[in-house]
């Protein structure tokens, strides 16, 4: 029978030409000898006739072994993790939830300084207490924080930062500090935290002496410098005295009353202490020693200013120009009770609260803060430090906003923080005596959302 497209062949074909790559003489592994139906190889005339002792060309060899020997089974090496292998699927994992949004939140966090400070020693050191405003996303933590953070004004680094409360919008002050406890001031009320580390001592329905007579207002905690204490408005409209470093309050005498009863309030918030505090004033001219600064134009209608230096030895242009120039002032608040008789002539009106001072920020080691623009028409600005006597300038820096607050620590480090019409910024400037200048960011996270 024959199959349209296929050619017949005898049972027993002649000799068939070799695959490519194959050879006839049975060397070098190829095979030969008569083929079997279809053109492969016969069986009996490639492997010899069964039986007949006459061998026929071998096959190729298998790497495996001869045919009908056993295979020797090749020892594979295993790395064994033993309870590492284990770990490591766990470890990737937490870092995919836990890792993975902590780095990449830390990036989007912000944070708002509330410059309401204060200056202490933590083991000899120098720090300033700045309380700020923290917003963020955090797996453990609150997304909205008020906290605090000691800093050491020498170097700039932070030593403790811890939290405060809860809240989107707050206050937060520290009002006072101690060799062993600090007294900060919320929106809830007066915490009493330690020095060394800023953990919470008492407060702030604790206090022993006030309890739950304390108020939840900012207003109602004020510093009487001359007795070195708290003065304290309670719900009951009585007044208590606390020391400075005591954890126990008193009931206030008649001499204290009288000095604070128009200075603590109970008003629920504080937001009123910050960028409405008139902590912000400039001046353009400041006297230190027998120096006068004095800014002025360069000319009618011409854009930028110089800096005169009057003394001694005459008058003195500094280099220029220089844009929106103005000189700093540190302000001091003194509470209406607390004023001595020249002070109270001077208040604007007998229903202020405080007295306001004005001093050249800097003044006390020698020295005078400008703040100028960059630019004529920008909004970008710019610290200088200027040596009193000479008006060489020993320190310089950039503040992206304008500084709102100047703070001198007894060391004579100067603390200036900076902010627009909105908020403030989340760094301050840091003076040393000198005058170099660095700038200190504060309540920055690192990978994993710690701050200190």
């Amino acid at each position: 029978m024959s199959i349209p497209g296929m050619s017949q062949h005898s049972g027993h074909q002649g000799q068939q030409t070799p695959m490519p790559g194959w050879g006839t003489t049975g060397t070098g592994g190829g095979w030969s000898g008569a083929s079997g139906a279809g053109g492969y190889p016969s069986p009996s005339s490639s492997f010899g006739t069964a039986g007949s002792g006459t061998p026929g060309t071998e096959p190729p060899r298998s790497v495996l072994g001869d045919f009908g020997d056993p295979m020797k089974p090749r020892r594979r090496r295993r790395f064994r993790f033993g309870w590492l292998g284990a770990l490591l699927p766990i470890l990737f994992v937490g870092f995919m939830v836990i890792g993975v949004p902590r780095i990449a939140m830390s990036s989007t966090s912000s944070n708002e300084l509330l410059p309401v400070g204060a200056f202490t020693q933590v083991d000899g050191r120098d720090v300033v207490l700045m309380p700020y405003e923290a917003d963020g996303i955090w797996i453990w933590d609150d997304v909205f924080q008020i906290r605090l953070a000691a800093v050491d004004v020498v170097a700039g680094e932070p030593i403790w930062d811890v939290q405060l409360n809860e809240d989107l919008i707050g206050a937060a002050g520290v009002i006072a500090a101690g060799s062993q406890y600090l007294y900060v001031v919320t929106d809830y009320g007066l915490e009493i935290r330690s020095v060394a580390d800023g953990h919470r001592e008492a407060g702030p329905d604790d206090i022993e002496g006030l309890g739950a007579d304390y108020l939840a207002a900012y207003a109602a905690y004020g510093y009487d410098r001359n007795l070195n204490a708290i003065v304290i408005l309670t719900s009951l409209g009585e007044y208590r005295t606390l020391p400075v470093d005591s954890l126990t309050a008193t009931p206030s005498d008649a001499p204290t009353i009288n000095a604070w009863q128009s200075s603590v309030f109970a008003d629920s918030s504080g937001s009123w202490m910050y960028l409405d505090s008139d902590w912000d004033e400039t001046t353009d001219s400041a006297i230190v020693g027998e120096s006068r600064f004095d800014y002025g134009p360069l000319s009618p209608g011409v854009p930028g200013g110089t800096v005169r230096l009057t003394g001694p030895s005459g008058t003195v242009e500094l280099p220029g120009p220089i844009y929106n120039g103005e000189f700093l002032l540190e302000v001091t608040k003194t509470p209406a009770g607390l004023l001595s008789p020249e002070q109270r002539e001077q208040m604007p009106t007998s229903s202020d609260r405080s007295y306001l001072s004005y001093a050249p920020a800097g003044a006390p080691g020698g020295l005078v803060l400008l703040q100028s623009t960059v630019t004529a028409n920008g909004d970008e600005y710019r610290l200088d430090v200027l040596d009193a006597a000479t008006g060489t300038v020993v320190g310089s820096t950039p503040m992206g906003e304008r500084a709102t607050r100047v703070m001198t620590a007894p060391g004579g480090t100067i603390v200036v923080v900076a902010s627009n019409d909105d908020h403030y910024a989340d760094s301050f400037a840091l003076i040393a005596p000198d005058g170099t200048v660095s700038l200190v960011e504060v309540g920055v996270p690192d990978l994993f959302g710690r701050r200190a």
